[in-house]
């Protein structure tokens, strides 16, 4: 299609306008500090293509963010609403909104970067499992060609290191993804308790992943936060005010049913203007945004670009041998092992021959 859409926003356009000035300009500032540039709200969190999926014959097609577009429509006048004095908002407005953070959430390139790691682990430990004869088989029997020693060696240190092989992100993948989570994600996040910020004077910041997953002090960092683990979502929704989303089940119960607590509206501070903004920038992938004559960034601590921890498999290492997990044990052992599967169900097993090879998408293994 000649005519499709090819710069794509990461971030909804009507949502950053909120934190622009009236001639529709944002200040971008990169992590972890400088630059900092202005430019305009359409320019910002553009990346070309990065919604366009191949279709099975091969074309490409924008149809996905086309019909992003639809539910931002909904998404902006419900946002409206709220910053013009409308509070709690319900029924279709809640719904809306409700929508368009679980989009903005799921659409970002932190979800997509995941789930390319979460690919890489597992291919990680299938092959390690398995060990470099096997992998050495996968090889040969994929391209009809022996492989040597250092070619092996190469590839199984690439394959096997921590993370495992690197992966570029898939638009096809992620998209699935996407619309497979969005309705129940925005069912939850319709449900939950909803908490409005309101700012007289202070300034609230946004950035390229707005939609922040926060988790207690204690929350063990092994365990990564998902939608279903956050304490809270916290959504800056322009440059006075906030939102955040709480799970009902933080609330203490008296009786086996959820009891409706009230959507508060708070008046905020500077103390809390600050915190807002502080996990803001520490939730950003690369760029904090914010209305170009305001300063919400002074003084807070602001991260490396992408220095959140890739997700791993707990314990993974141990299970990466070179001569392979089972070496050594019996064929009969082996058997015994593969007897305690349920008969006539899919375990959901995978094992190195699931494995195409070329991995697709992976990068080329460095010379080392």
């Amino acid at each position: 299609m000649a005519d499709r859409i090819r710069r794509q926003h990461t971030v909804s356009r009507f949502y950053l306008k909120g934190f622009a000035d009236n001639a529709g300009k944002i200040r971008r500032v990169s992590l972890p500090g400088q630059p900092s540039i202005v430019l305009s709200t359409g320019d910002a969190t553009v990346i070309k293509d990065f919604y366009t999926v191949t279709l099975p014959d091969g074309s490409l097609s924008d149809f996905f963010e086309k019909a992003f577009s639809r539910i931002e429509g909904e998404a902006a006048e419900a946002l409206r609403l709220i910053l013009a004095g409308t509070w709690p908002i319900e029924g279709r407005a809640r719904e809306a909104l409700a929508q368009w953070v679980a989009l903005q959430h799921l659409r970002s390139e932190d979800v997509r970067s995941s789930q390319g790691h979460m690919k890489a682990e597992m291919i990680r430990l299938i092959i390690g499992v398995s060990g470099k004869e096997a992998l050495r088989s996968l090889i040969q029997n994929s391209e009809s060609r022996p492989v040597s020693d250092e070619e092996l060696d190469r590839e199984w240190r690439d394959i096997t290191k921590p993370g495992g092989p690197d992966i570029t992100p898939n638009a096809n993948q992620h998209v699935r993804l996407l619309t497979g989570l969005l309705p129940t994600t925005a069912a939850y996040l319709r449900d939950c308790h909803w908490t409005l910020f309101q700012f007289d004077r202070r300034s609230i910041a946004t950035s390229d992943h707005p939609v922040s997953l926060v988790v207690a002090p204690d929350h063990p960092k092994w365990q990564g936060v998902g939608i279903a683990t956050a304490e809270l979502f916290l959504v800056p929704l322009g440059r006075r005010a906030a939102l955040t989303i709480q799970p009902r089940r933080r609330f203490p119960q008296t009786t086996m049913e959820v009891q409706r607590i009230p959507d508060f509206i708070q008046k905020g501070t500077t103390a809390i203007a600050r915190s807002i903004n502080q996990e803001t920038a520490a939730r950003a992938r690369k760029y904090v945004y914010h209305h170009p004559n305001e300063t919400p960034l002074k003084g807070l601590y602001l991260p490396k670009p992408e220095t959140r921890d890739r997700p791993s498999i707990s314990n993974a290492a141990g299970l990466i041998r070179e001569e392979g997990l089972f070496a050594g044990m019996t064929d009969k052992r082996l058997k015994a092992m593969s007897a305690t599967s349920v008969p006539g169900e899919d375990n959901g097993g995978m094992g190195i021959d699931d494995i195409p090879w070329p991995i697709p998408g992976r990068l080329p293994t460095k010379l080392n």
